[in-house]
């Protein structure tokens, strides 16, 4: 169930804390709050075909939705606020959804994510194209963590040293300075890394329910695609699967490099503010990004060959639908002026994107 509030009585039932205990998300208008209370997320899985939603929104609605990072209340991080305050957290800024989370919620899936939704979009049929816009990305919590697990990240095996079950490292945040302070082990002296959030994952519901059992492998739904430069201003489209698409969204960053080498990014508890956008005369087969200066052509695969010829294939069709470049020609042009990125290669499914800047091609006539 979902409370409709409006004006103030929505905002001081929010700031006390009552709707916490009243529902699971309600609306000012047009705009949705979405809490992470027990209610509202999964962990470890994605939601399936019948999953309730805890709200249903219009086309055009927007949703302020509260999200948990998963470091620092997974199994081999043992008590949450004894690995925060061991890494310099205090105590009072522990954010409480981890701890209820860890608490409350069961771990139903063998994936690390706690996952906020779903959201269903009415009049949303398979076929049609789901455009979610991040339009805003606030920090719920002056810290993220980042962590190297046994067997996992891009040098499994040698990393962490000395067959250690992980290595992590709690990243204390200055939100003033947008930067994450980086303590070497050895004591030299402190490194920052600039701050660019992002949501990891934001996905609508798979049609086939296996790809729903684990949280990690990015999918043709989107999922888990780990692409940095889905912040603020962007948007990501998705093939709607379902009736009603059933977004959500998890797996909050704060910082990431292309590849996510040692497994994670600096994972922090973010409130993203999306706008929900049905697209019925628009076809796609798999995730595209927007930014305001360029599109985003993705590739997923196991094989990470396999992403990139994939990534290729969608730059050549965005290209030859948007500005009428023969898809030869594409291929020769970005040959010598297109980058193409490893998006991370840590998922189970690799990624490869590229960036492709619209400035690029405003002497071509889009159609």
């Amino acid at each position: 169930m979902w409370l409709v509030l409006t004006g103030a009585i929505a905002t001081s039932l929010v700031l006390i804390g009552w709707s916490f205990w009243f529902s699971p998300a309600h609306a000012s208008g047009r705009t949705y709050r979405v809490l992470s209370v027990p209610g509202n997320v999964i962990w470890g899985e994605l939601f399936k075909p019948d999953s309730p939603p805890i709200l249903r929104v219009q086309s055009g609605d927007r949703l302020i939705m509260n999200t948990v990072s998963h470091e620092g209340i997974l199994p081999d991080q043992g008590d949450t606020t004894e690995f925060l305050t061991a890494g310099g957290i205090k105590r009072e800024d522990i954010l409480p959804d981890q701890i209820r989370v860890k608490a409350e919620v069961p771990k139903s899936g063998p994936g690390p994510h706690v996952i906020t939704g779903p959201i269903y979009v009415e009049g949303a049929e398979p076929g049609d194209v789901l455009e979610i816009k991040t339009l805003a990305l606030n920090y719920r919590s002056p810290y993220g963590v980042i962590s190297n697990r046994h067997g996992r990240g891009s040098l499994p095996g040698e990393y962490p040293e000395n067959n250690a079950p992980i290595y992590t490292k709690v990243i204390p945040i200055e939100r003033s300075r947008d930067v994450g302070i980086f303590k070497p082990s050895n004591g030299l002296p402190d490194l920052e890394i600039p701050l660019k959030p992002f949501m990891g994952l934001m996905g609508i519901v798979p049609a086939n329910v296996e790809e729903a059992v684990n949280s990690v492998p990015p999918g043709n739904y989107g999922g888990n695609v780990d692409i940095k430069d889905l912040g603020v201003g962007s948007s990501l489209y998705l093939p709607v699967q379902v009736p009603g698409a059933l977004f959500y969204a998890g797996d909050p960053h704060c910082a990431q490099g292309n590849g996510e080498v040692a497994l994670t990014a600096i994972e922090c508890s973010l409130t993203p503010t999306f706008e929900l956008v049905l697209h019925k005369d628009m076809t796609l087969d798999t995730p595209m990004g927007e930014i305001e200066d360029a599109w985003i052509a993705i590739g997923l695969d196991r094989d990470l060959d396999e992403a990139m010829k994939k990534s290729v294939r969608e730059y050549l069709r965005i290209v030859n639908e948007k500005y009428g470049l023969t898809k030869p020609d594409a291929l020769l042009y970005a040959s010598a002026a297109i980058d193409f990125e490893v998006s991370q290669v840590v998922d189970i499914v690799k990624g490869i994107h590229t960036l492709i800047p619209k400035e690029s091609f405003k002497a071509l006539q889009a159609e």
